[in-house]
């Protein structure tokens, strides 16, 4: 959930204030994380004034923004149409490859299909598949 009153620069800043980090680490983190999920022109926007995939990326630059090794997401490209999906999955790549794991659930395949995972399926709550392949590279 993004904070709605607050700016996309403020959203992604909040995470570090909480912790107790300086003036001049938020104003060196924030930039660059926005950078990397290609908001860096639109820190001044409000959620609102957002597409949903812009959304999703505010909420992932705020998630990351710390340095986190794990990224935990429910369904990140539920409600997105097919570009700002694979806009998501590819910014996940791209935070793989930075070292920080991604742990995701979804039901769109289409989607797992198109990025080498290690990938369980889960049918009534056990684990009734896991991808092999992925998980050796194969």
């Amino acid at each position: 959930k993004l904070l709605p009153n607050k700016t996309v620069f403020e959203n992604v800043a909040f995470a570090l204030e909480v912790i107790g980090k300086s003036r001049h680490v938020i104003k060196t983190q924030v930039p660059e994380v926005l950078r990397l999920v290609g908001l860096q022109d639109k820190l001044n926007k409000r959620p609102d004034q957002l597409s949903g995939g812009e959304q999703q990326r505010v909420s992932i630059a705020r998630a990351i923004v710390n340095r986190p090794p794990l990224l935990v997401c429910d369904e990140p490209t539920g409600n997105l149409d097919p570009a700002a999906a694979d806009g998501i999955m590819q910014l996940f790549a791209s935070i793989v490859a930075r070292g920080c794991a991604v742990l995701m659930s979804t039901h769109n395949i289409s989607n797992i299909q198109q990025y080498p995972s290690r990938t369980l399926r889960f049918h009534q709550g056990k684990v009734a598949e896991i991808d092999l392949h992925s998980i050796l590279g194969i």
